[in-house]
């Protein structure tokens, strides 16, 4: 009997009760009230996506190299050298013409007129700008003429060649009428200095 009772014993089963599952908090309104709970989001079937679409590669186009600036026919030939003497004939500063462009101080400029900037900043010039060919000797500055009416047809010819260019060439529908009124301002100012000399 004993046997029986012992048997009976071992033969009993341990079960875990499982914790009851937490409830959601319910947050409560302003009068104490329990508000519902929000309703979870549908879960939408995953859209079928679209089949990507090819990527070409970028095309190379064939790069073709910039023409190298043409020289000024105005320059001397590559490997002459201007000098800037003063007065006495000392040696100011001086510059070679190369291939690539104007050789001042070890610094090759585009130009001889920013070579001549460059020029005049070392010997202390205070010009706004220079004329590189006057500058370094190519040609000579102009005179002011003793005569004033040689003076004023040149100053004319000058004017009257390249507002005739404008004209004929720059003049579109858009800037017609701006044309039009500067012409007519540099008429009141040619007027008003020819009643100031009446």
């Amino acid at each position: 009997m004993a046997k029986k009772q012992i048997e009976k014993k071992t033969e009993k089963k341990t079960t875990v009760k499982k914790a009851p599952e937490p409830k959601a908090k319910m947050k409560t309104g302003p009068a104490g009230a329990e508000a519902k709970k929000p309703p979870s989001p549908k879960k939408e079937p995953p859209m079928a996506s679209a089949p990507e679409a090819a990527v070409a590669p970028p095309s190379k186009a064939p790069v073709t190299p910039a023409a190298p600036p043409t020289p000024d026919p105005r320059l001397p030939a590559p490997g002459t050298v201007l000098q800037k003497r003063d007065r006495h004939g000392a040696v100011r500063c001086e510059c070679s013409i190369e291939e690539s462009g104007i050789r001042y101080a070890g610094k090759v400029f585009r130009s001889l007129s920013s070579a001549a900037m460059a020029a005049a900043k070392d010997l202390g010039l205070n010009n706004k700008t220079q004329n590189g060919f006057t500058f370094w000797g190519l040609s000579k500055p102009p005179r002011r003429t003793s005569d004033p009416i040689a003076a004023l047809e040149r100053a004319w010819e000058r004017y009257h060649g390249n507002v005739a260019a404008l004209v004929k060439e720059g003049v579109t529908d858009e800037n017609r009428s701006k044309v039009v009124s500067t012409i007519r301002k540099h008429a009141q100012v040619i007027e008003s200095l020819r009643e100031k000399i009446a």
